[in-house]
């Protein structure tokens, strides 16, 4: 049920490219803000676009940030348009779990299935935040397409009392949905979850 070495690299060096060409692209072209959030799509070397978002956190720690990150049954509150989520397997350093998202017709509804972990370097207070598609033993649906490609990563560094996050996507569908039209849809969903998830992290805030 494990992935492979070779199967890991090839997600580490994936989420690497993803992360460097998001920071050094220049045709990056900002599509939604809202006061301190900006997303936007960059070009890549695909007919899919990358995702790239920046936010601030005020008045939140790491670890608050981890917690409600790693709440995976939460997603359902704040993840855009997210149906169903749950945990299917817990290892050693990650989470594997599945989710649903509701897609507009005529388009059928997405599932993922995704390993998530995290890393905290104490050093350098960074937080690194990442989720991948995974292969997993998990009876498909008929109904539902499951998206073949799904990579992103958070970048998290403190700023005074709060956070600023860069978050990363790239992102294949699957099913027969055209480039042009993913990368047209793409923003709403991280634009719309993190407004949701800083009001989630407000709202828990004593």
């Amino acid at each position: 049920m494990t992935l492979s070495k070779k199967k890991w690299i090839v997600v580490v060096l994936l989420m690497v490219s993803i992360a460097r060409l998001a920071k050094g692209q220049t045709d990056c072209e900002l599509k939604k803000e809202k006061d301190d959030l900006k997303v936007y799509t960059c070009s890549s070397d695909s007919k899919l676009n990358i995702l790239k978002a920046e936010l601030m956190l005020e008045d939140t720690s790491f670890k608050e940030l981890l917690d409600f990150v790693n709440d995976i049954n939460n997603y359902v509150n704040w993840q855009y348009n997210t149906t169903e989520a749950r945990i299917l397997q817990t290892r050693d350093k990650s989470i594997v779990y599945r989710t649903v998202v509701d897609a507009p017709w005529p388009l059928s509804n997405r599932e993922m299935i995704l390993e998530h972990s995290a890393a905290f370097d104490s050093a350098k207070q960074v937080l690194e935040i990442g989720s991948h598609t995974v292969s997993y033993d998990y009876p498909p649906d008929e109904e539902l397409t499951r998206v073949p490609l799904s990579v992103a990563r958070w970048k998290v560094t403190s700023f005074n009392n709060s956070l600023r996050i860069e978050y990363t996507l790239r992102i294949d569908p699957g099913g027969s949905v055209p480039a042009w039209l993913v990368n047209i849809a793409m923003t709403e969903g991280p634009f719309n979850s993190f407004i949701k998830l800083k009001d989630e992290l407000k709202r828990k805030r004593p």
